[in-house]
């Protein structure tokens, strides 16, 4: 099986797995008795095995995917790839058995501890190496692209950015050992109430970043031959100088400097969409774009109203932001990861998977459901507490639509997989006539 074959899949799978999961997780809040049959595996052990297998399974492999894609050629790279990608899911599932025992660090996205935190480090670390190998090989044989015609001295300097990079994620085992550690980054942060807009605007920034560098990374050319991307680039680097100057204490969302700072990314709706559109993305990926616009102004739209003073207040630990987490994650975020799929099996049999219709209305009608239903539970809870406790026909109707959207992103996640399964699976019968390679089926 290819790298970007085999990157799929697993990508997929864990995208299922995660699903099924959060199905599950969904059925406990509707029929909490159910709960007894699943001891000791509680509705606590398994939030986080539903967080982080969505966390470093779908959303991070597509962006394993992409530094492949930057550092390493299609071809002549060997097993140490694929290898790569198989320890990468063996540590995962090494660490969802280990959350689902009971072990934890108690910090949200950081919860390996134990053995489990060791091999996260040496994943990252392998796969760090791997990248490294392959950087160094093509600078010493001087075979990167464009390094010695026209435009040479571009591509130099791509080159000292690609190494800067690689620096920087060489260092990222080291550091997620440590953050992962008891003593570091606690789970209550005494320096700050919760979110602040500065916090929020940095993460936020770094997703801009990523979706900048997206086109560019894959060896998209831009229609104007990048003279808009410069300067788009120089707003971003501003933004994140303003991001730095900001006090990142223990501030209010009572402030209007917290509320203008978060307020400020409205401004790359617009820039990234006209960024995006500078690019010849391939038939399959423009659907898929224009859902991520959507739900990027759904993101800012929910996140900006969310901390907003007298509205924190009682969406703060309620249905409503989580609500707006799938909206980041479900929805935003797996949009970006379907179009580096898109581009990382362009000229394959997988290069069409993701351009069916009625997977793709399934998994984003789904998601609208789940997150309405969230937004009005958290809402009312918000304004009744109590309510959530008695668990009248109110919430019990919420939670059947919330369940019945998660059922709908699962099954579009299982069409999926299914069909990279399919055309992934090694041909035994030889075929007289037909082309070589059969288009993936749309789904």
């Amino acid at each position: 099986m290819k790298r970007s074959e085999l990157l799929t899949v697993h990508s997929l799978t864990w995208l299922f797995a995660g699903n099924v999961v959060g199905l599950l997780l969904a059925s406990l809040l509707l029929f909490p008795g159910l709960g007894a049959l699943l001891e000791p595996f509680s509705y606590g052990r398994l939030i986080p095995v539903h967080f982080n297998l969505q966390l470093y399974g779908w959303c991070s492999l597509p962006l394993i995917g992409l530094l492949f894609e930057v550092y390493l050629p299609r071809s002549g790279t060997g097993r140490l790839p694929r290898l790569a990608i198989g320890i990468w899911s063996g540590s995962l599932l090494f660490g969802a058995i280990s959350w689902a025992v009971g072990h934890s660090s108690g910090k949200l996205f950081l919860e390996w501890s134990g053995l489990a935190r060791g091999f996260l480090a040496a994943n990252l670390a392998f796969l760090g190496l791997v990248l490294a190998v392959s950087f160094t090989r093509q600078v010493l044989s001087r075979r990167t692209p464009g390094l010695g015609g026209p435009l040479g001295a571009f591509a130099k300097w791509t080159l000292i950015a690609k190494g800067v990079l690689l620096a920087g994620l060489l260092a990222v085992p080291a550091l997620m050992y440590w953050a992962a550690g008891p003593s570091v980054y606690p789970p209550i942060n005494p320096d700050s109430g919760g979110a602040t807009g500065g916090s929020l605007l940095g993460s936020t920034l770094g997703i801009v970043a990523i979706i900048f560098i997206c086109p560019l990374a894959v060896g998209m050319k831009p229609a104007d031959g990048g003279r808009a991307a410069v300067w788009t680039a120089a707003a971003l680097a501003l933004h994140f100088a303003w991001f730095g100057v900001l006090d990142h204490g223990d501030r209010s969302h009572h402030e209007i400097v917290q509320i203008l700072s978060l307020a400020s990314l409205a401004i790359w709706i617009p820039l990234l969409t006209r960024h995006l559109r500078r690019f010849a993305w391939p038939e399959e990926s423009r659907r898929w774009l224009a859902a991520l616009c959507a739900w990027s102004g759904l993101l800012l739209a929910t996140g900006l109203v969310a901390f907003l003073p007298g509205v924190l207040e009682r969406w703060k630990f309620t249905n409503a932001l989580v609500a707006h987490a799938h909206v980041a994650m479900a929805g935003l975020v797996t949009c970006f990861s379907v179009i580096i799929l898109n581009q990382v099996n362009r000229g394959t049999p997988l290069g069409s998977l993701f351009a069916g219709r009625p997977a793709f209305y399934l998994w984003h009608a789904g998601c609208l459901v789940l997150v309405v239903s969230l937004l009005v539970l958290g809402t009312i809870e918000g304004t009744h507490p109590g309510i959530m406790f008695r668990f009248g026909s109110t919430v019990a109707m919420l939670y059947a639509v919330r369940w019945l959207g998660g059922a709908m992103m699962a099954l579009a996640s299982y069409r999926w997989l299914a069909a990279a399964l399919e055309v992934s699976r090694p041909k035994t019968a030889i075929r007289p006539t037909g082309p070589a390679g059969e288009p993936c089926p749309q789904v």
